[in-house]
């Protein structure tokens, strides 16, 4: 009785330390299981557990909270990116518009334009190598009071080519001008809406034999006796329209 007595009392203690050792254990793999599905740390990659220590900055909760303000970063940035196109277009367009402007207003300060008499009244006439023929806006047909000389094109006529956004609504058969002192006598069309009221054409050009001079600014021009024309500056043209 007295061994079996010494026997049995450590068999009850082994019982107790391994059920409270079994306890500690199932509140363990319980607090596991709860932490894992609390902070989907199973959804997270490995690379993103690696780390895993005792740093608050490395624990699965606050991975996943970076990594959605990660993500909603992302969202905005492309939402404005999306945006940011039209403010881009408008910006584009305004430069465009800039670059036109600049360019028109440096086409217009290389007019070559010369200064002559008509019908009693002074007029600026554009040197304009690029047509064949003398052209006159109808408002400075208006102008001169020559629009009774008008005549219209007559249907057997050809079509006569013109720049582009012109177009001749009759003709001046015979238009006397004086250019410094050599006089002039030419046909002319008239166009609708041309903002030169006046330009000599290559046909006209030609007959003078004229002679562009850049260096000195002038225009050569007489058949016979020649004769030196300065150019005159575009703003002084415009007045004289």
């Amino acid at each position: 009785m007295f061994y079996s007595g010494i026997l049995t009392e450590p068999s009850r203690k082994e019982v107790e330390i391994r059920e409270a050792a079994s306890l500690r254990q199932q509140r363990r793999m319980k607090q596991a299981v709860q932490f894992i599905h609390k902070d989907s740390a199973d959804l997270l990659p490995l690379d993103g557990l690696k780390k895993l220590g005792t740093s608050k900055d490395t624990q699965p909760h606050n991975i996943l909270q970076k990594r959605l303000m990660e993500t909603n970063l992302s969202k905005l940035r492309g939402s404005r990116g999306s945006r940011s196109p039209k403010g881009d277009l408008s910006s584009q367009t305004k430069l465009n518009q800039t670059k036109l402007g600049s360019s028109g207003k440096t086409e217009d300060e290389e007019l070559i334009v010369v200064s002559c008499q008509c019908a009693g009244k002074e007029l600026k006439a554009v040197v304009d190598t690029g047509s064949q023929h003398n052209l006159m806006s109808s408002a400075c047909l208006d102008r001169l009071g020559l629009k009774e000389h008008l005549k219209a094109f007559p249907v057997e006529d050809e079509v006569v080519s013109l720049p582009s956004k012109v177009r001749a609504i009759g003709q001046i058969e015979c238009l006397s001008l004086t250019v410094g002192a050599v006089p002039v006598e030419c046909a002319a069309l008239v166009v609708e809406d041309n903002e030169q009221p006046f330009s000599f054409g290559l046909q006209t050009l030609k007959s003078l034999k004229c002679v562009i001079n850049m260096e000195k600014h002038h225009l050569v021009l007489g058949q016979t006796d020649r004769e030196e024309i300065p150019f005159v500056g575009v703003d002084s043209a415009e007045a004289g329209e």
